[in-house]
């Protein structure tokens, strides 16, 4: 009797031993699931509340020159250009006249952990902003916005061109009529195109699918997020369009609300390009109640569409790796290249310094500046944040940008949007993009 006994204990021991077991295989199997190391960012931060009705808006062909409502049309120029006054600060902006070639730029990349990116680094940001610029101007809007048809194909590789999918963009439509928190016609990396093409032909493309002024509005639902895509520019004529027949797809794909402003400097001075990037954040803002700022060298081209153009919480650097720089993050306190900040954290932070004539500087100025206030800098995964950078003859460096560096947080009050002074000399809405030509005062520094 007792064996039998003795039988039955050892059978339910090893049965329950067995089950014990299986049940931890199963667990571990559970929790070894491979997780993806290139999984999609998400907007984590709440989209503000658009408000009013969904609106369709179609693109805008204009032959004609317009003129924005309310401001007079005195203008005595050519009659695609806009000649006016501004004031920024104290200074008030004289007339002038013709146009000139574009831009500069810099570069930055880099890499950073995947811990980077966290949620706060992926959420798109809203906020309602105010045009709170003291900044007065009367001035002539003109646009100059004719732009011929053009069909785009599509394409069934995984790798794709951006403007393969130009006619393929699908929404999902919420029953408030907002775009989906994540887009969902993402493709993730593609190749990018770097060949030249005259900004004629990339017109023809582009134009039909955009407002005058190189704005865009998703039509299908109402967009979370309303970005101005900034970009200093001198002399980089053979840049410029490349990099919009490359960004405007782009950013079509995430239903975002966009306009590209390229802020050209005029020629007889150093370039500035922290200056024109204040410039284009004024000027934007009287344009549209913009809420995210974008800072865009122009010879950086963006390689995965999971890179959202959006502001999180706190300011993000976006060319995290570049190829030039093997794909890898230079220093860990960069800030340069492309940069998103929301228009709070940029007057937080008083805009960039406008002490940095020449190449360099003015973007470790601002890394520090959001150090001093208490930002940190936010990245997405190296995977996704890659950008190529078109080749360009190097810039003269600044010989004094580390001195400035140092004594940088003595001006950090005093030096930046609140000591700008520039004079506009044309505000043109051209069909891929809003062109702002400016000449830079040596008062601002």
């Amino acid at each position: 009797m007792a064996l039998c006994s003795r039988g039955h204990a050892l059978k339910a021991t090893l049965l329950v031993a067995f089950l014990l077991i299986l049940l931890n295989l199963l667990g571990s199997r559970r929790d070894t699931a491979p997780m993806s190391a290139t999984q999609w960012p998400k907007r984590t931060r709440p989209s503000p509340d658009s408000g009013g009705q969904l609106q369709h808006t179609q693109p805008q062909q204009t032959a004609s020159n317009q003129t924005i409502p309310g401001q007079s049309n005195n203008q005595t120029g050519p009659p695609d250009l806009l000649n006016g006054t501004a004031t920024s600060g104290a200074v008030a902006a004289t007339k002038s006249t013709t146009p000139k070639g574009h831009n500069e730029t810099q570069q930055p990349p880099a890499e950073e952990g995947v811990a980077a990116a966290t949620a706060t680094a992926l959420g798109g940001h809203n906020e309602t902003t105010k045009n709170s610029t003291s900044l007065s101007r009367t001035e002539n809007l003109v646009d100059d916005s004719s732009g011929g048809s053009g069909n785009v194909s599509s394409s069934s590789i995984s790798i794709k061109h951006r403007n393969d999918s130009l006619d393929l963009v699908q929404t999902e439509v919420g029953q408030d009529g907002n775009c989906p928190p994540i887009p969902p016609n993402l493709d993730g990396p593609y190749e990018v195109d770097p060949a030249y093409e005259p900004l004629t032909k990339v017109e023809q493309k582009l134009a039909p699918k955009l407002q005058p002024g190189g704005q865009y509005s998703p039509r299908e639902c109402r967009a979370h997020d309303r970005v101005a895509i900034i970009v200093p520019y001198r002399d980089r004529e053979q840049h410029l369009p490349v990099f919009l027949k490359n960004l405007h797809p782009f950013l079509m794909k995430q239903q975002i609300e966009y306009g590209v402003y390229i802020v050209e400097q005029a020629a007889g001075s150093q370039f500035n390009r922290a200056s024109l990037m204040n410039v284009g954040f004024v000027e934007a803002l009287k344009q549209k109640p913009w809420d995210c700022m974008v800072f865009h060298d122009v010879d950086l081209l963006p390689m995965d569409d999971r890179n959202l153009y959006t502001c999180p919480d706190q300011p993000r650097h976006m060319s995290v790796a570049v190829d030039t720089f093997g794909f890898k993050l230079p220093y860990t306190t960069i800030f340069g290249g492309v940069s998103a900040m929301t228009v709070k954290q940029f007057r937080t932070v008083n805009g960039f310094s406008n002490s940095f004539w020449g190449w360099g500087g003015e973007d470790d100025d601002m890394s520090n500046r959001l150090k001093h206030v208490g930002f940190h800098i936010a990245r997405y995964p190296i995977n996704i944040a890659r950008y190529t950078m078109l080749s360009h003859k190097k810039e003269k460096a600044n010989p004094k940008r580390y001195e400035k560096l140092n004594t940088g947080s003595k001006r950090f009050d005093s030096d930046g949007l609140n000591s700008l002074h520039y004079r506009l000399i044309n505000l043109i809405r051209k069909p891929l993009y809003t062109w702002v030509h400016v000449e830079i005062s040596p008062e601002s520094s």
